[in-house]
C-alpha cells in the first residue's frame, strides 16, 4: 500500500509539471481540490461517530434556541434543552459538549435540520447548468444522514429579468410584470430568511435534489423561511409536476 502511494504522489508530480498554461493551472488545482474533497467525505462517511463530533463541536455551539421555539418543543426536547443550554438574554445557549450522541441527533432532527430550516450545502462541481457550489438551501425532508433541499440562489433568474426589461421598456405594466412572475411555476422568490442576510432570494424547485449530511457546512449559519414560503413551494412543485 506504502509503494502505490508514493508511485501514485510521483505520478502526480509528474504531471503538474506538464500544466503550462493559466488554464491548465486553473484546471489541475480544481481537479486536486475536488480529490481533496471527495476523499475527505468518502473516509468520513465510514466514521460513524463523524457527524455527531462536528454537529457538538459546531452546530449546536451556533445555534441558538429562542424561547418562542422552545415552548413549541414537546416534553422530551424541552427536558435536553434544559440539561444542556444555558438561558441567556431569552435564549437558550448551549452548554454541554458531553451531551449523549441520541440526545444530539434528536435535536438535530426536531431542532437544527428540521423542514423550513435553511442550512448551507455544498453540492459539488457542476456540469453545464448543473447547480453547483456552496450555497444555502431550505429543508424540506431530514431522512437522518441525507436531507432533501431546494438550493436557494442570490443570482436573479432570467426569466425575471427578461420581464423586468419588458417593463422597463414599456412594453408592459408593472403590474403585469408582477403577474406574469408569479406565473413562472417553477421558480419562488424568497424575500428574506430568519438569520440570514436582508437580501432577496430565489429557488427553483426543479433543483430539488437529496443530498448527505456530509455536504452539511456544520459551522455555517442555520436560519429559517416562513412558512408562507413553504407553502408557495407545495403549490409550485403541485403546479409544475402533477397537473
Amino acid at each position: 500500500m506504502k509503494e502505490s502511494y508514493i508511485d501514485c504522489l510521483k505520478k502526480l508530480q509528474k504531471f503538474r509539471k506538464t500544466l503550462n498554461t493559466e488554464k491548465d493551472f486553473k484546471r489541475g488545482k480544481l481537479y486536486f481540490e475536488w480529490l481533496k474533497e471527495k476523499t475527505e467525505k468518502i473516509e468520513n462517511e465510514k466514521d460513524n461517530n463523524y457527524i455527531y463530533k462536528n454537529i457538538v463541536q459546531y452546530t449546536l455551539k451556533n445555534y441558538k434556541i429562542d424561547k418562542y421555539n422552545y415552548e413549541r418543543l414537546n416534553k422530551q426536547l424541552k427536558n435536553i434543552v434544559k440539561n444542556s443550554y444555558t438561558l441567556k438574554d431569552n435564549n437558550y445557549i448551549f452548554n454541554n459538549s458531553n451531551i449523549s450522541k441520541e440526545d444530539t441527533m434528536l435535536l438535530t432532527r426536531k431542532v437544527l435540520l428540521k423542514r423550513g430550516n435553511v442550512v448551507w450545502i455544498d453540492f459539488g462541481f457542476n456540469i453545464g447548468n448543473e447547480f453547483g457550489g456552496i450555497h444555502p438551501a431550505i429543508i424540506l425532508k431530514n431522512f437522518d444522514n441525507e436531507l432533501f433541499v431546494l438550493p436557494i440562489s442570490s443570482k436573479k433568474p432570467k426569466e425575471y429579468k427578461k420581464l423586468e426589461q419588458d417593463y422597463h421598456n414599456k412594453k408592459i405594466t408593472l403590474e403585469e410584470c408582477e403577474k406574469k412572475k408569479g406565473q413562472i411555476t417553477e421558480i419562488v422568490q424568497i424575500d428574506n430568511i430568519y438569520r440570514f442576510k436582508d437580501l432577496t432570494r430565489w429557488a427553483n424547485i426543479t433543483r430539488m435534489k437529496k443530498v448527505s449530511i456530509l455536504r452539511l457546512n456544520f459551522n455555517g449559519t442555520i436560519g429559517k423561511v416562513d412558512g408562507k414560503y413553504l407553502s408557495m413551494v407545495n403549490e409550485k412543485i403541485r403546479t409544475e409536476f402533477f397537473e
